[in-house]
């Protein structure tokens, strides 16, 4: 499946001020997707700060944590809800294969918005 199969829009902002975040919801907007430590510039955001805007508006932040691992940086203490890692690349040390790990927190209330209906509900 692609973003425009299910009907989605990324929509990208300027991530050095978190308040670019607020100001790219929507009413349909499901998630916020950032990297703990941006490829390629290496940029470092402020996870909590825009952890907040995500809980504010009842959606989960979502971290792609694959650059910093979790030996350098663990985003459940910033606030995020689901982590993301390539484990082809840094965890895993070697490219022979592929794979990927998702870790959610436990944390985030999934019933509480039907924001997030597809992942706490059956669908036809």
């Amino acid at each position: 499946l692609t973003f425009a199969r299910l009907g989605w829009k990324c929509h990208f902002v300027d991530p050095m001020d978190p308040e670019n975040f607020r100001k790219a919801l929507t009413p349909r907007c499901k998630a916020i997707f950032i990297e703990a430590l941006a490829n390629p510039g290496g940029i470092v955001l402020d996870t909590r700060a825009i952890a907040d805007i995500a809980h504010g508006a009842g959606i989960p932040l979502i971290v792609d944590n694959t650059m910093a691992t979790p030996y350098l940086l663990r985003p459940f203490e910033h606030g995020a809800d689901i982590i993301t890692h390539s484990t082809t690349k840094f965890l895993a040390g070697h490219g022979n294969s592929l794979g990927g790990a998702i870790v959610e927190s436990g944390k985030f209330d999934w019933l509480r918005t039907p924001k997030t209906f597809s992942l706490t509900q059956p669908e036809p």
